[in-house]
């Protein structure tokens, strides 16, 4: 008898462990696909394409016809899910008209501003023709794509009085990377954000490299593993500028630009650290 009982008390606790075992994997479990992000060069503005299987997002599309809706052509399946647009500066939304134009577009996010601008107008016009679902956010709001999920770090409520320091500033977590988007947020929004920030893998440069961002106090929080600044090919702007370049540097980052490299992408497969190719 006392045989029999210690083998039915051997079964459960092999069943339990098992259980526990097979809870631990499906809870811890880590992901398999490939993410990659795409820093479009569209010159002097910001493009971002994220492609996760057969979810592609669209971060702002750089001025008008400089190529973001022909470049994505070669990755999106379907609709487009989701459009997120930082702010309303026309080296931002500018390619948005064609890509409203070029797909059945989803999701459209913004902060939920105004603006006078012809370019910003259309953008809004041909959001609404295209009857996609609209949403706006601020700071500690989340944007759920498909399996991606981003937290807003900026703008908060109420908005700086800047249009560049309001932008939407998204963070990104795939396996063990983070990516942070900062849009063209200067100096002021990233002091406000530094409560709410850590170390970082992979860092799009705010405002395309300008000596307004990148802030040394910023940097030494955020530590980026590889920072992205997005420019044009000699822009009149100067971007970007050398003190930011030594900031990164001083930092650790590899550093790369669309004005040196052309088009960035980083691939990340699961717990893989990120693969990185270039145009050029």
């Amino acid at each position: 008898m006392k045989n029999i009982c210690l083998i039915f008390i051997v079964l459960i606790l092999t069943f339990t462990l098992s259980a526990c075992d097979l809870f631990n994997k499906s809870t811890t479990q880590t992901p398999t696909d490939t993410l990659t992000v795409h820093f479009i060069d569209v010159g002097q503005g910001d493009a971002i394409l994220i492609d996760f299987g057969d979810t592609e997002i669209l971060i702002d599309g750089g001025k008008k016809n400089t190529g973001a809706a022909q470049y994505i052509s070669a990755y999106v399946n379907g609709p487009l899910e989701a459009v997120i647009v930082t702010h309303f500066d026309t080296d931002h939304i500018g390619g948005l008209l064609q890509v409203f134009e070029d797909y059945d577009v989803s999701g459209f996010w913004y902060r939920g501003e105004t603006s006078g601008t012809a370019t910003a107008d259309d953008l809004m016009t041909a959001v609404d023709n295209e009857n996609s679902a609209i949403y706006t956010v601020t700071r500690g709001d989340v944007i759920q794509v498909g399996m991606l999920q981003f937290s807003v770090l900026n703008p908060p409520v109420p908005f700086f009085e800047d249009e560049n320091n309001d932008s939407i500033v998204l963070l990104l977590t795939y396996g063990q990377t983070d990516f942070l988007f900062m849009g063209d947020a200067e100096k002021e929004a990233e002091t406000d954000m530094l409560s709410m920030l850590t170390d970082i893998d992979i860092l799009k440069v705010g405002h395309h490299g300008s000596d307004s961002s990148s802030s040394w106090d910023f940097l030494q929080i955020v530590k980026p593993e590889y920072a992205i600044y997005m420019a044009g090919i000699g822009n009149s702007y100067g971007h970007p500028h050398q003190v930011t370049i030594n900031n990164l540097n001083a930092i650790g980052a590899d550093i790369f630009g669309t004005d040196v490299n052309g088009t960035i992408r980083i691939s990340i497969q699961g717990q893989n650290p990120p693969q990185i190719v270039t145009a050029r």
